[in-house]
Order: C-alpha cells, then sequence, then structure tokens
C-alpha cells in the first residue's frame, strides 16, 4: 500500500484512520480505497493552476487573465522539474502544454470580481490541490509515523 504513504494529505488520512496498522509491509484495503485514490489524484491534477483546467480558470476569476497566464507558465516549469523525479509529470506537462495552455474565452463580464467567500474557497481549493499532489518526503513520514519501519 504505497500509495497510502505517498502523498501528504492521503498519508495523512490514512493515518489517522489505520493507525499503526499502516506501518505493517501488507495493508488490506477495499478496492474502492483505490477507486477512492486515484479519483482524488485525477481531480487534484483537474485543479492544477494551468490554462483550460479548472484551477486555471479559478485563477483567472480571482486575480485575472495575466496572472493566469503567468500561473500557467510557472505550472508548466514546476512540472517540468518535477519529472527529474517522475517521469508521470512530464506527460501532464505535455498534456497541458499542448492541450490545455490557452486561458479560457473571455467571459462576458471580467470586471466583476468574485466575492470574497468564492475567492478563499478558490484558494482553499488549489491549496488542497497542492496537499494531495505533494510527495510525502521520508522524513515527513518518519515524522507522521507513515510507512514502514518507524
Amino acid at each position: 500500500a504505497d500509495f497510502l504513504s505517498s502523498l501528504i494529505l492521503v498519508g495523512t488520512l490514512a493515518r489517522s484512520v489505520l493507525g499503526s496498522s499502516i506501518q505493517a509491509e501488507i495493508v488490506d484495503v477495499h478496492p474502492l480505497v483505490i477507486v477512492g485514490w486515484l479519483g482524488l489524484v485525477i481531480t487534484a491534477i483537474n485543479l492544477m493552476p494551468a490554462g483550460q483546467l479548472d484551477g486555471g480558470r479559478i485563477v483567472q476569476a480571482i486575480y485575472g487573465r495575466r496572472i493566469a497566464g503567468r500561473t500557467t507558465i510557472a505550472t508548466l516549469i514546476i512540472l517540468g522539474l518535477a519529472a527529474l523525479v517522475n517521469p508521470l509529470s512530464l506527460y501532464w506537462a505535455i498534456v497541458i502544454l499542448f492541450l490545455q495552455r490557452d486561458l479560457e474565452r473571455p467571459a462576458l463580464n471580467e470586471l466583476t470580481e468574485p466575492s470574497d467567500s468564492r475567492a478563499a474557497l478558490g484558494l482553499l481549493l488549489l491549496f488542497m490541490m497542492a496537499a494531495i499532489l505533494l510527495p510525502l518526503t521520508p522524513s515527513l513520514a518518519g515524522r507522521l509515523g507513515i510507512g514502514l519501519g518507524n
């Protein structure tokens, strides 16, 4: 069950639900846990602040087109650097670069900013995306009591 301890949010949730049994070499989980994990990761990938992905739309609605364009470039750079560790990141960078890089078409009303509660919710979603997709380092896993040998 390496997937339970590979990401910050998932590892923390697994530790709180499974307790010390997560340190076992083999963790018996229901197949729906794997499907739920996969759904969580795919949703988080859609929340990346780039182009026409939902995260890019959130950034564009809160901060405007210029900042959304910059976050798209920053996301592509981060994915490119992450590809040095995980080749799957390069796949997502290529998908965004060729299919999702353009910003959302201009809305009829781009002058009215979202309310503070909607902007806060959008930022919370972007934070959740980062918490879901950031890998769990061995030192942090040790502090949280997740993984083997703890």
